[in-house]
């Protein structure tokens, strides 16, 4: 797995290289994740390029996507699956830097936001259509797909953890890119508490949920394998019998 430096973006890695239970490796060159692309320099797009894409999928919602697109990359086929209920209404009340005061009083709030998100975005109506779209894209024949959602953490942190069971990469590797993402995060949360200590409303309660909204913490991602056990037997259970992939046909295209 390698990451990939942008100027702009510091969360994008090639997943290619991660190692299945059966012995094969993710192709190089085909699936990457990543952060918002809307900011982008003359040295990113040229590496971007460079990739020879064929689909960037958007997690964002509906909002996001049209208010702050991506850069268009010449050749490239966007998409847009918003797994969070609130994301496709018109007025989207998604976690943003922009309602963050939510959590002025109250320590544990932005822990246990995303904690009960990350036990139920996937089992929506919204999740199950977005994720079974997202693997819709990449059983296409000859892909090379970027995905990402605002920062490359959650809605896409859960799409690559899904992508990589169903490749059969084992769960605790897969945690580890999961964790990964953290290297990223604490840039933005170092950049983003700068700007809200200078705040009126800033407190240490408010500090310490700002941490947890912006971090990829194991707790998280153990709430969704948790509830997709429950309810499915397991993580693979869930994403062939509720997103309906064709896991043989995924691996045959994307191991080597």
């Amino acid at each position: 797995m390698q990451k990939i430096e942008l100027d702009y973006q510091h969360n994008v890695r090639d997943l290619g290289g991660l190692v299945a239970d059966n012995g094969l490796k993710v192709k190089n060159g085909r699936l990457f994740r990543s952060g918002f692309l809307g900011k982008v320099s003359p040295s990113d797009i040229e590496k971007i390029n460079a990739l020879h894409l064929t689909d960037i999928v958007d997690f964002r919602g509906v909002v996001e996507f049209e208010k702050r697109p991506d850069y268009k990359f010449d050749g490239v086929t966007y998409h847009n699956f918003p797994p969070l209920v609130e994301n496709i209404r018109e007025e989207e009340k998604n976690l943003s830097d922009a309602n963050l005061l939510w959590f002025v009083d109250d320590s544990v709030g932005g822990f246990r936001h995303m904690y009960q998100m990350y036990q139920t975005m996937l089992t929506t109506e919204a999740g199950l259509e977005a994720y079974s779209n997202f693997f819709k894209v990449l059983l296409n024949e000859d892909r090379r797909v970027l995905f990402h959602c605002s920062q490359g953490k959650d809605r896409a942190g859960l799409a690559a953890f899904l992508l990589e069971i169903a490749l059969g990469v084992p769960e605790e590797e897969a945690k580890i890119d999961y964790l990964l993402t953290n290297e990223a995060m604490d840039l933005k949360i170092e950049e983003l508490l700068k700007i809200e200590k200078k705040k009126e409303h800033y407190n240490e309660r408010y500090h310490q949920s700002l941490i947890d909204v912006f971090s990829a913490k194991e707790e998280y991602l153990k709430a969704t394998i948790d509830s997709l056990n429950e309810q499915f037997g397991s993580v693979l259970n869930y994403i062939k019998k509720a997103l309906n992939v064709d896991v043989d046909r995924l691996r045959s295209l994307y191991l080597e």
